[in-house]
């Protein structure tokens, strides 16, 4: 099941720190009289930021997506309603987008982030308009170049996401913090809540607090990327690929 991805090793590192906080606070009476607010923002902000950094990611990348297979199918109309080519010529048109479709795919899947790559395939298409202008007809030759260049702009953007995402410096903040959090929380609520409740509950309210933190995280981490295809949530890449 996808959902067990949201549990990793993380996840075990965190569960096994909250107990080992809790029994040393418990069996050494190690009390800290301070305000729980200031540590758990010094966790929840970043974990917040990271989360929504990478889900507008997300949601960028989607509008990109669209944009690109909305220029493709554009090339692809105006290829198939030029009565003056050859079919053979339409053939081969329809191929080449299918190839820059490809090509984005599998980059993408693979996380390569050589734009090289796909802007040979993209030279193809621009070599083929110019030298089938006559069958085209110059306007819609003009028209063809300017979605060529549409979809140019967004293949760069999708593939600079493999290594431009959030800041690395933000990432290791949020991962360290979510860690260490358990070692002040445990001594804290030994020192409100001794005497009010049973010690047991100590150790079940920093676990929940490590998991649910370290679950968050492992969420961030999995949008992080939102092309491969291991991920819940994850884009549908197949969907947004030339299927003619």
């Amino acid at each position: 099941m996808k959902v067990l991805n949201y549990f990793n090793v993380r996840t075990f590192l965190a569960v096994v720190i909250s107990q080992i906080a809790a029994f040393l606070a418990i069996r050494y009476q190690i009390k800290f009289n301070l305000n729980l607010m200031l540590f758990g923002l010094a966790v929840g902000f970043p974990v917040h930021f990271t989360i929504q950094a990478a889900f507008k990611r997300r949601e960028k990348a989607l509008e990109y997506f669209s944009a690109f297979k909305g220029g493709l199918m554009t090339l692809f109309y105006s290829i198939q309603l030029s009565d003056d080519m050859a079919p053979e010529k339409r053939m081969q048109g329809t191929n080449i987008l299918k190839e820059i479709s490809d090509q984005l795919t599998h980059q993408l899947e693979t996380r390569v982030a050589n734009h090289e790559l796909i802007q040979r395939k993209l030279n193809e298409m621009s070599v083929f308009i110019e030298t089938n202008q006559k069958d085209l007809s110059k306007r819609n030759a003009v028209k063809m170049v300017r979605y060529l260049g549409n979809v140019s702009e967004t293949t760069v953007y999708l593939t600079s996401l493999v290594h431009h995402r959030t800041m690395a410096g933000m990432r290791f903040y949020s991962a360290f913090f979510i860690l260490i959090f358990p070692l002040v929380q445990a001594p804290i609520l030994l020192h409100r809540l001794e005497g009010h409740i049973p010690y047991w509950l100590i150790y079940i309210f920093v676990c929940l607090t490590s998991l649910i933190l370290v679950t968050l995280n492992n969420f961030q981490k999995m949008i992080e990327y939102p092309f491969d295809p291991g991920g819940m949530d994850n884009i549908r890449m197949r969907e947004f690929k030339l299927d003619v």
